[in-house]
């Protein structure tokens, strides 16, 4: 009879084990927002600086590219852009034929609320933790930027997530025209596609650490007067008073590049 005690007290003490172990085992499983598996998309620009330079894991980098109607980035911008990332990533293959044409916003200006809001709708393709390809997302609107306090509408483009930037097509539109009096809207682009990719792969100071102080107060941008990371380049300003020629980086942004597993 103890015996059998002994044995039923030993059971129920095995079976608080089994239950109280699933329970712990429930309670830790984890939410797919905060999955570490998961390559967070929507952080902030220049927190994925490594990943766009480095080849550590991601050997690849696909650009996802959608533009409202009349606003399709021209080839000559697009192959502009290619050979800068092809110049300071280190990347077996990097693709930006991926284009596709969305339904016209309607607006004449955009937030980044409404820019966000649009990806959310329109983004097909998201990088993978596990995987090797590095998905980042271009958009091309119709309008002009507003920062919600009626005003940036000089703005042409905006890196607003890590992996994602826009840019204002009109804006651009209508500052172009026939060079030398206007900028060709090729070149336009050219310049401020460039930019903006600067700012995602963390220049300056934003997810690639500085080797020398060269940041502006109160803006991730550079100090040297003709980088292509200056903050005018972003504006309408910058245009303004344009030479032809698409800046180049200056050797202080090349230098945080290279340090961080860029070129």
């Amino acid at each position: 009879m103890k015996l059998f005690k002994r044995l039923t007290v030993l059971a129920v003490i095995l079976s608080l084990g089994v239950i109280s172990f699933s329970c712990s085992d429930s309670s830790t499983g984890t939410n797919p927002d905060d999955d570490p598996q998961e390559f967070n998309s929507k952080a902030a620009p220049g927190d994925s600086a490594r990943s766009f330079l480095s080849n550590n894991q991601y050997t690849s980098l696909e650009v996802e590219i959608d533009y409202m109607p009349g606003h399709e980035p021209t080839q000559d911008g697009l192959n502009s852009l290619q050979t800068f990332l092809e110049e300071r990533l280190n990347k077996q293959s990097i693709s930006l034929t991926n284009k596709t044409q969305i339904p016209s916003g309607e607006q004449s200006s955009y937030t980044i609320e409404d820019i966000r809001s649009l990806e959310n709708k329109h983004r097909d393709n998201f990088t993978k933790a596990s995987g090797n390809t590095l998905h980042v997302y271009f958009l091309m609107v119709n309008g002009e930027y507003s920062d919600g306090q009626g005003s940036g509408e000089n703005v042409l483009g905006v890196a607003y997530w890590n992996t994602s930037v826009a840019f204002l097509g009109k804006r651009m539109e209508d500052i172009s025209g026939e060079p030398p009096v206007n900028p060709s809207e090729e070149k336009i682009e050219s310049t401020v596609f460039r930019h903006e990719f600067g700012h995602n792969m963390g220049l300056v100071g934003n997810g690639s650490p500085m080797q020398t102080d060269h940041k502006t107060s109160g803006s991730a941008h550079c100090t040297t007067d003709g980088c292509l990371m200056e903050p005018s380049v972003r504006t309408t300003d910058f245009f303004s008073n344009f030479s032809g020629s698409v800046p180049s980086l200056d050797d202080l942004c090349i230098d945080d590049l290279q340090a961080n597993g860029g070129k």
